[in-house]
């Protein structure tokens, strides 16, 4: 992971995380002209980040299978239009559509490559810089009065003990012995982890955190999420 962060080290924190917002938001109102171009960017991005930022990825959508099950399912089977088969018989109405299909697979895709873009994010910027950027994001906040050193603390300790909690979680589900299909065994441990965790939190002791603050990216950087903007615009 370090060679992947060294490798992008040239380009800011912030200008990857506002480069992934534009990504993202042509991803979610983009055409199907615009899922290709940033698939290829994405292959591009992930062979230079490194062959590990991608068994990540593949491990996050994995476990992803279900959700992204549900909302073929949802699309295929709710949006009105033209039955897959059987159109004119009497059971057409519980038959996917094809508009349904086509829409979920386009939706489908599009969250694909959203979770990509986060994996790659978080694999090429440490905790560190992500803090840091978000720090700078948020001076807009102070207009309105909101204290960005709290938002940045409460989002900084969060990324701390989430990553505590996943390795506790990890240790005690291999610990866990409970039978394949058996329900009432998985409520059990879910119900023991829990309690374990809210138990551990009230006894964790206070803690001084220092966070460093990057200066703003320069001028010439902010002309790469311009580009992606242009591109976008010019495959719709």
């Amino acid at each position: 992971m370090d060679r992947a962060v060294g490798r992008f080290s040239s380009f800011h924190p912030v200008v990857r995380i506002v480069s992934f917002f534009l990504f993202s938001l042509f991803l979610a109102l983009g055409s199907a002209s615009q899922l290709v171009a940033a698939a290829t960017l994405l292959l591009v991005l992930y062979l230079m980040a490194g062959v590990g930022s991608l068994a990540n990825a593949v491990s996050m959508l994995r476990r992803m299978r279900w959700f992204f099950l549900s909302i073929i399912v949802i699309y295929a089977w709710l949006t009105p239009g033209r039955p897959l088969w059987g159109e004119g018989l009497p059971i057409s109405w519980w038959v996917p559509t094809m508009e349904g299909l086509l829409m979920g697979g386009h939706r489908l895709l599009a969250l694909v490559m959203m979770v990509l873009g986060v994996q790659w994010l978080l694999w090429v910027t440490s905790r560190a810089q992500l803090v840091s950027a978000l720090y700078w994001l948020s001076t807009p906040l102070r207009v309105v009065g909101f204290s960005r050193d709290r938002l940045v603390v409460r989002v900084a300790l969060t990324l701390e003990v989430l990553e505590q909690i996943q390795g506790y979680l990890g240790e005690q589900l291999k610990k866990a012995t409970v039978k394949r299909g058996d329900l009432r065994g998985y409520a059990a441990v879910a119900a023991t982890l829990v309690s374990d965790v809210a138990l551990r939190s009230e006894h964790v002791s206070c803690q001084t955190m220092v966070i460093d603050i990057e200066q703003p990216p320069p001028l010439a950087q902010w002309l790469w999420p311009l580009a992606l903007t242009v591109l976008m615009l010019l495959v719709a």
